[in-house]
């Protein structure tokens, strides 16, 4: 699997490629990834993708390193599940991206006082059934991408990102310390195919957005 050539990035541009299929089986699925993650990074790097080199943050987010073991290219993220990949790519722009099937039925009732604020948790509560689930999918993505672009992960964090209950551009309500700034973050949900939904959260402002597939160009939200 290899990318085709990538425009330029832009120090505040985010590229969001979409990787649809893959194996249904969890443990294959990782390899896939990989392999997605790597066809879309060599790209960028002009290096192979068997090539790239990876290293690891203390909490587990990886970045690029050079054959000296330097940080090097671009930001970037990943996200997986069952039939899709998406990779969000930034120049300068620390990233994160969740992508979640919107068929997904989790039990939102039980789990939204345990995982999320209590204002969010109210405001779920008293939504009918499915704008409710609609909702809490929304909200998890919306958190779950804000904790991969921290490099916290979600443990203990989720509640820290509150945002309206909404189905659109995630609006955020209130930031954790490890945030910064709550003002300086920005946030974009996007279809990256037919029942998927996806957010991509940028600590800064996001000044160009472009999504693509492998290996063809796509546009839409």
């Amino acid at each position: 699997m290899t990318a085709s050539p990538v425009p330029p990035l832009a120090p505040d541009a985010v590229h969001v490629w979409w990787a649809g299929g893959g194996p249904a089986a969890p443990r294959r699925r990782r390899a896939h990834a990989d392999a997605v993650l790597r066809s879309v990074l060599a790209g960028y790097v002009a290096t192979p993708p068997a090539a790239l080199r990876f290293a690891r943050e203390p909490r587990g987010r990886p970045f690029l390193v050079d054959g000296d073991g330097r940080p090097q290219g671009p930001q970037f993220n990943l996200s997986d599940t069952r039939g899709g990949t998406v990779v969000a790519v930034s120049g300068a722009l620390r990233v994160g991206v969740d992508l979640e099937r919107s068929d997904r039925r989790p039990p939102h009732r039980a789990l939204a006082p345990r995982w999320y604020a209590p204002d969010e948790a109210e405001a779920l509560a008293a939504l009918p059934e499915e704008p409710a689930r609609q909702a809490f999918l929304a909200l998890w993505t919306a958190k779950e991408a804000s904790c991969k672009a921290t490099g916290t992960g979600i443990y203990g964090r989720l509640a820290h990102w509150r945002f309206a209950a909404a189905t659109g551009d995630p609006a955020l309500l209130g930031a954790p310390p490890e945030a910064g700034e709550a003002a300086a973050w920005s946030f974009r949900r996007l279809v990256p195919a037919p029942g998927y939904t996806a957010v991509v959260a940028c600590r800064g402002r996001i000044g160009q957005l472009a999504a693509f597939t492998l290996p063809l160009p796509w546009t839409g939200r």
